[in-house]
């Protein structure tokens, strides 16, 4: 009896750090999620057309804005066509992926970028996208208006730019039709963003308030090609 005492007491404690082992690799897994974005499946189109390619060796989504959609200016609204992911439901974290945008018009900038946080009746979520064609400009001003972090819906770029200039854009190393990396660091109020690994725009307030969650999206707006590839998740939340 003795013995099998004995022997009883490391199986039982072999069984629970087994089963705590377990558990903490179905959390890890759930702590980080990769998208290749290779495939549509398990996307929401909102007001855009999406297809799979490859582009410039990369294979990826392209995204873009369908005809038949209006502006704010024509009775429909702006900063509202994305490609919705069903991705778990992001609170904090980072977000990270390949992007490129070119455009279609000539007046057209490039435009490309994700949104988070977005509602389940997706009214409300916050943002940030890139212009390429700013990047590149001889006009110091308009490298300045490269990247743009917005509220929808009633903080757009616009809006932001008229209360508080400087605050919500920045200058950004980048090229149209060319892949980069975005990185979104976000935690509690405050959003990071990086492109290929150097910083270039810091927000202390998410106007939608810390405790907000939701899927993420790919977002682009009309006369743009917008590319999006190899996304990944950490949830720290």
């Amino acid at each position: 009896m003795n013995r099998q005492k004995r022997s009883a007491k490391p199986f039982g404690m072999w069984a629970i750090t087994l089963c705590i082992g377990l558990f903490a690799n179905v959390a890890t897994a759930l702590d980080f999620e990769n998208f290749p974005l290779d495939t549509l499946d398990n996307t929401v189109a909102e007001g855009v057309k999406a297809e799979v390619v490859d582009y410039h060796g990369q294979k990826g989504i392209h995204v873009s804005v369908l005809p038949e959609h209006k502006s704010l200016a024509q009775g429909g609204c702006d900063n509202c066509t994305y490609l919705a992911l069903q991705t778990l439901p992001f609170r904090d974290g980072t977000i990270e992926l390949l992007m490129a945008g070119e455009p279609q018009q000539e007046s057209a900038t490039g435009f490309v970028g994700i949104v988070f946080r977005v509602s389940e009746d997706m009214s409300e979520y916050e943002g940030v996208y890139l212009r390429p064609v700013n990047a590149v400009s001889e006009d110091e001003t308009q490298r300045e208006l490269t990247i743009q972090y917005f509220s929808y819906p009633d903080h757009s770029g616009d809006v932001l730019r008229e209360t508080a200039p400087g605050q919500y854009e920045s200058a950004a190393n980048i090229r149209p039709g060319q892949w980069f990396k975005l990185t979104a660091e976000i935690n509690n109020n405050q959003a990071i963003f990086y492109i290929d690994g150097e910083k270039v725009l810091v927000v202390d307030r998410l106007f939608h308030g810390s405790e907000h969650k939701g899927v993420i999206g790919l977002i682009t707006q009309p006369g743009n090609n917008a590319y999006f590839s190899d996304l990944k998740i950490k949830h720290s939340q």
